[in-house]
Formats: structure tokens, C-alpha cells, sequence
């Protein structure tokens, strides 16, 4: 039996092949119809890579809480990365050592954009949870997964009343 996603309850097919749910009175997305009241598995099919921080803000919108709590530890690592290659720079500067300049203008403008990037991250979780973590490890994002996992197993189903 098809189901809404959002309720448990049977959908209905419009003659468009568009599917309803007249309890939560709304036409239905594909991936919102479900099987006997099951809930929508809200993990991604696979992890977010480093590379997926140059998506666009639009681009970075369409992901799960999760990808985007993955990014922005990737994020996060790569910001740091970058300002410690500045900082060395900048020490070496301070010591005389003047050719650095141009190498540290250049780790100025890729940390500043390394640290726009954290900004949109954190943002779009903080939409999504109402605040993002100031720590991430990756215990946080497991449990964050076992959970959802776990929130995903108990189907929307009414039992019917027994007879008196």
C-alpha cells in the first residue's frame, strides 16, 4: 500500500499520475510516497567528499543536515589548514624575509574564502537544526546517523480497534 511519507496515510492517484494525501491535504513528491507507512530514510546514499565544498550556495542547499554537517568539518579542517600555512608565512615575514608577501596575500585571500565558505555552511545548518555544533567530531555525526536511523524504524501505523 502507498503511503504519504508524512502521516502513514494511504495516498491517493490523481488521474495526472500525481499522488494525494487528503490528511495532510497535499499533492505529494515522489520520494514522499512511502510503503505501508514507512518513514523516508533522510541518510544519503554516500558520504560528501572535500571537493563538494565548491558547490555553490544553491548547490549546497539541496544536501541533507548530514552532508552539510560533513562539509562543514571538511570546511573547518581545510580553514585551519590554510591559516597555518599563513601563519608561517607571516612569522617568516616578521623575521625580515620580505619575498613571503605575495605568498601570504594569496593565503589571506584563500583563507577569507575558506572562512565565507564555513559561514554558508554553518548557516545552512543553523536553518536546518536552529544552531550549528561549535565542535564537530565524527562521533557527533555517527550518533546524529544511528539516530536518524533509529527514528526511521518505527512505521506510522494505527491499530485497528478490536471489537467490544
Amino acid at each position: 500500500m502507498k503511503t504519504c511519507a508524512y502521516c502513514g496515510s494511504q495516498v491517493t492517484y490523481k488521474h495526472s499520475g500525481d499522488c494525494y494525501c487528503s490528511f495532510c491535504e497535499m499533492q505529494l513528491k515522489l520520494e514522499d510516497v512511502q510503503e505501508n507507512g514507512q518513514r523516508k530514510n533522510l541518510l544519503p546514499a554516500c558520504q560528501p567528499s572535500l571537493s563538494d565544498l565548491n558547490k555553490t550556495t544553491p548547490e549546497l542547499m539541496l544536501l541533507s543536515t548530514v552532508e552539510l554537517l560533513c562539509l562543514l568539518k571538511f570546511a573547518r579542517k581545510e580553514r585551519a589548514d590554510i591559516y597555518q600555512k599563513r601563519y608561517v608565512f607571516i612569522q617568516a615575514m616578521k623575521q625580515g624575509a620580505k619575498e613571503f608577501s605575495e605568498a601570504e596575500h594569496y593565503t589571506f585571500i584563500e583563507y577569507e574564502r575558506a572562512t565565507r565558505k564555513c559561514f554558508v555552511v554553518e548557516n545552512l545548518v543553523r536553518e536546518r537544526i536552529g544552531y550549528y555544533p561549535t565542535k564537530l567530531t565524527d562521533s557527533y555525526i555517527q550518533t546524529l546517523a544511528v539516530r536518524m536511523e533509529e527514528s526511521a524504524k518505527k512505521d506510522m501505523v494505527i491499530q485497528q480497534p478490536k471489537p467490544i
